[in-house]
């Protein structure tokens, strides 16, 4: 797998992304490369400036709460799934805003391990949506894996597939050209209660390989 220069297909635009662990800096690195904007938060925003200095994040903006929700249409919630909850009740009105949903029902335990939780058989998309209700939400990049953000969309047999879920079709439009700018191949799966194949345990998480369109 070899990364590439994503193509442009529209134009730059403004990415919200609530958290700077792991998955919030890769999907910042990616979406940065692909030319966008990035306004992202975290618990301590002081941090922040010199973390994304030392990344190489040249679009990349260290803001509050408040300027991520102002200035960015789309929103990413990438925080850990004990932490969302807590995110969505200081957020401001998200009407006209979409989230963007990478969440996986993962908790880290003191000794560095993962347990996954349970969700009472709802699809977890469906949890985070009660949490941000004003917003329109798509499932999207819980799939991937951080390498892949770094290494890019390219393989020996095409390009890797970047599926989505959700009940908007504007939201899924619209998060399928950021998912396009960055190289990757948008499919969409179907709705919210669809999504559950994105999800741990869900078919399309196991599978082997990345799904790859020729």
């Amino acid at each position: 797998m070899s990364g590439s220069t994503p193509r442009r297909e529209c134009a730059a635009m403004d990415v919200g992304i609530f958290g700077a662990g792991h998955i919030g800096l890769s999907l910042a690195g990616l979406f940065d490369r692909a030319g966008h904007t990035v306004h992202i938060t975290n618990r301590h925003p002081d941090e922040l400036p010199d973390l994304l200095r030392d990344k190489g994040l040249r679009h990349a903006r260290a803001s509050s709460i408040d300027e991520v929700v102002d200035s960015a249409t789309l929103l990413v919630g990438a925080v850990q799934w004990d932490q969302l909850e807590l995110l969505t009740k200081e957020l401001p009105e998200l009407g006209g805003k979409i989230w963007i949903d990478p969440a996986n029902p993962f908790a880290r335990e003191a000794d560095g391990s993962v347990t996954l939780l349970p969700t009472d058989g709802r699809p977890t998309s469906a949890i985070v949506a009660d949490m941000v209700p004003k917003a329109q939400l798509v499932k999207a990049f819980n799939n991937f894996t951080t390498p892949m953000y770094r290494s890019g969309p390219l393989t020996s047999l095409g390009r890797i597939v970047a599926p989505l879920a959700g009940d908007h079709p504007a939201a899924l439009c619209r998060v399928a050209e950021l998912i396009k700018t960055t190289g990757f191949v948008p499919i969409v799966v179907g709705n919210i209660d669809d999504s559950v194949v994105l999800q741990p345990g869900g078919a399309l998480r196991a599978l082997s390989i990345p799904m790859i369109a020729p």
